[in-house]
């Protein structure tokens, strides 16, 4: 019994077995079979299970040095547990059943006598899928011990269930579309490439490059459409954009250089700092001198989109005008259509004379739009010299006049827009955009209106502190072509003094009514305020009564804040906005359901009474109104849930109103109640209904830059613990830690 151990290698034979022959088999890989075939084919079909020497496949290493070989896959428990392998005196024995096709380590169990197993063991359930732990505790590596605070494992990323798009299984050949169509549905599709506020790029651009590559219909109108105004952040891709135009066109796949029709240069990024020791300074001429298509450039810094600083934090760019740009722009013989002047490259005193002196040229003669940014007028002068403080404004308007194709002007943050510039302004505008300057009152823009706006068709007045809505009563006689209309009196201010009021007493007068074009298609009033609800009254009843002549009017936005009591507001409130919305809100008849390209499940839809004449508000509810009525936005703190809800109640209310009498009693004496409120549910004399957008907002909130209301707090997002099971695991066997 001691030489059997003590000479292991001299083992009998296959043909002829030991005494002990129940102890070979156990300890044999090949558990429960009646020949080697088992043990052969695993053994092929996966060769890490390739044995090199004798066919005695013993539990017992060799060298007592060696770590016996483990069968077992990596599994969250060796994780946890921290250790590589497992010594002999640890797992005494694993048995690997020949048919199982994982590979599992098992221990024996002990026998009675402690002499070893009684029998072999059975095998294991299919369902199991990792090897139980050895009664003895293993011994962890420092290597991969667990980290306190870690995880137990990676926490599967849970996508939201997203709803299956059931189409009609046609798909339109959008290969066969014609070149300008598909450019156009690109070009509206990845706008805009580049984030300003950030300098960084948008994930469109990366997707019109593989827009380009899909199909070789789609090649062309993508490489346009991601061309006509190239990103040019970092300032490495505008150095690779420059490098590309340097190469002759003829043996590129395309030619670029016709495609670039705007450029859009963030100074601070691209233009004032190197771009490394090989790149250097970016050359804007080169750049321009390779684009002879161009038709907009602008010049920018980032800061400019921070509205409502104060003149003396307004930083100086240390970059400023080349002579070289402007020369390079003739001598491509480039005409330009959009231009930008920032006083943050070149001060005004030098700005003005420079604006003056380049208009002349050939290159802005064909100007359209044009736009100045924090350009400021004369300092005041003692009185001696009176005569000569509005050589600026002067200048300013010659140097506007000598642009004949000038239609869209804009000023920002300027101090020059005055009593003397106003009335010197181009007569052939058709947009005009005065943004946050101080200079700018009712004074002043009316008689500008009564001789400029004959042929404005956009007008834009946003937080200008000294104007309020005095100018409206004559808005229809001096503006008879304007299409949109817009002003914001939210006030922005990043001084110390933090001062957002406006600077006006009233915004409407008692005895102002405001006069609206009939050519209107939109309007947008935001935070109209220092009024009273008498004024707000007229106001609101001034649009009603405008309603027959607004036939073109599509959008109309308007919030209002009002500070009286919360009873009079509610009530001020119900019924202004189910008035205006009743009058221009869109209620077109449901679609043909025969009409459709993709299919749905039918729906039990009720017959719809007969549509009453346009002009006039019958009083039965058609299926129609209903639809529309659940699904309209109604704007008190901005659109809720609650109240579509709300109206979605009203809608069935008023279709069950039209089977049950008993229902339609009830209506009436709820609109008898309303009528005791104060609340008229009298039908309009006319409605207009062709507005898709209304949205109408009255409460007493303190205007702000960002409004918030309950949708910004609703948990829309997933929160990660979708994948919990409902059980915890708890290493301590449900201890605290407390």
């Amino acid at each position: 019994m001691a030489s059997s151990h003590r000479s292991p290698p001299r083992r009998p034979q296959r043909s002829s077995r030991p005494v002990r022959s129940s102890r070979m088999r156990v300890q044999s890989y090949c558990e429960e079979s009646s020949s080697e075939d088992g043990l052969d084919d695993l053994t092929a079909s996966d060769p890490e299970f390739s044995f090199s020497g004798s066919t005695s496949l013993s539990l017992r290493p060799r060298r007592s040095n060696r770590p016996p070989a483990s069968y077992r896959e990596a599994s969250t428990d060796e994780s946890l547990d921290g250790g590589e392998g497992d010594n002999e005196d640890d797992d005494p024995a694993a048995v690997l059943p020949v048919e199982a096709p994982t590979r599992f380590v098992y221990p024996f169990p002990e026998s009675a006598n402690g002499g070893g197993p009684s029998r072999a063991p059975r095998r294991p359930p299919p369902s199991r899928k990792t090897g139980s732990k050895s009664s003895t505790p293993k011994k962890s590596s420092p290597k991969k011990r667990m980290r306190i605070g870690a995880p137990l494992k990676k926490r599967r990323r849970v996508e939201s269930e997203q709803p299956d798009f059931v189409g009609s299984g046609v798909i339109p050949p959008w290969q066969r579309l014609p070149y300008h169509i598909l450019f156009e549905i690109f070009l509206y599709a990845s706008d805009p490439l580049v984030d300003e506020r950030t300098a960084s790029r948008h994930s469109t651009v990366q997707w019109l490059v593989n827009v380009a590559l899909l199909c070789r219909a789609f090649h062309e109108p993508a490489l346009a459409a991601l061309y006509y105004s190239p990103p040019l952040v970092p300032a490495a891709k505008g150095h690779g954009l420059l490098s590309l135009l340097s190469k002759p066109q003829e043996s590129l796949s395309a030619n670029y250089a016709n495609k670039i029709k705007e450029l859009n240069v963030d100074v601070e990024t691209l233009l004032l700092y190197k771009s490394g020791p090989t790149l250097g300074y970016f050359e804007l001429p080169s750049l321009i001198e390779r684009t002879p298509q161009l038709r907009r450039l602008r010049l920018y810094h980032k800061d400019d989109c921070v509205i409502g600083l104060p003149a003396w934090q307004i930083q100086p760019s240390k970059w400023s005008y080349p002579g070289s740009l402007f020369s390079s722009l003739n001598e491509r013989q480039i005409r330009l259509r959009t231009w930008d002047w920032n006083a943050r490259f070149m001060e005004s005193e030098r700005l003005v004379p420079l604006i003056l002196r380049t208009h002349r040229e050939p290159t802005f003669k064909s100007l359209r739009e044009l736009r100045l940014l924090h350009v400021t007028s004369d300092e005041p002068l003692p009185e001696a010299e009176e005569e000569h403080s509005n050589a600026r404004e002067i200048a300013l308007a010659t140097a506007l006049k000598d642009l004949p194709e000038l239609r869209r002007l804009e000023f920002v943050e300027c101090s020059i827009v005055n009593d003397f510039l106003l009335p010197r302004l181009p007569s052939t505008l058709t947009s005009l955009t005065i943004n946050n300057c101080d200079e700018v009152a009712t004074s002043n823009l009316r008689p500008f209106l009564a001789s400029h706006g004959q042929h404005l068709r956009e007008l834009s007045l946003n937080h200008n502190r000294h104007l309020n809505m005095s100018f409206t009563p004559d808005l229809a006689r001096c503006c008879p072509k304007l299409e949109k209309f817009k002003m914001d009196i939210s006030m922005h201010d990043w001084s110390s003094y933090h001062d957002v009021e406006p600077h006006f007493k009233d915004l409407l007068g008692p005895t102002e009514i405001p006069t609206w074009p009939r050519t209107l298609r939109e309007i947008e009033l935001l935070q109209l305020r220092n009024w009273d609800d008498a004024t707000a009254e007229a106001f609101f009843t001034s649009l009603i009564d405008s309603a027959p002549d607004l036939k073109d009017l599509r959008r109309l936005i308007i919030s209002a804040i009002l500070k009286i009591g919360w009873r009079d507001r509610a009530t001020f409130r119900e019924k202004w906005i189910s008035r205006l919305e009743s009058v221009f809100l869109r209620r077109s008849a449901p679609p043909d359901p025969n009409l459709r390209s993709i299919p749905r499940p039918a729906a039990r839809n009720a017959a719809a009474p007969p549509a009453t004449a346009e002009g006039t508000i019958s009083d039965s509810f058609t299926l129609s109104d209903a639809t529309h009525t659940a699904n309209e936005m109604r704007l008190d703190s901005g659109p809720s849930t609650p109240s579509k809800r709300k109206s979605a109640r009203l809608a069935q209310r008023q279709l069950s109103s039209l089977e049950d009498p008993s229902i339609a009693a009830n209506s009436r004496r709820s609109s008898s109640t309303r009528a005791r409120n104060g609340i008229d549910d009298a039908p309009m004399k006319y409605v207009q209904r062709m507005c898709d957008v209304v949205m109408i907002r009255i409460d007493n909130h303190r205007p702000a830059e960002t409004q918030f209301n309950e949708n910004d707090f609703l948990d829309d997002e997933l929160s990660g613990d979708e994948d919990w099971n409902g059980h915890d695991f708890d290493p301590d066997g449900g201890g605290h830690a407390w």
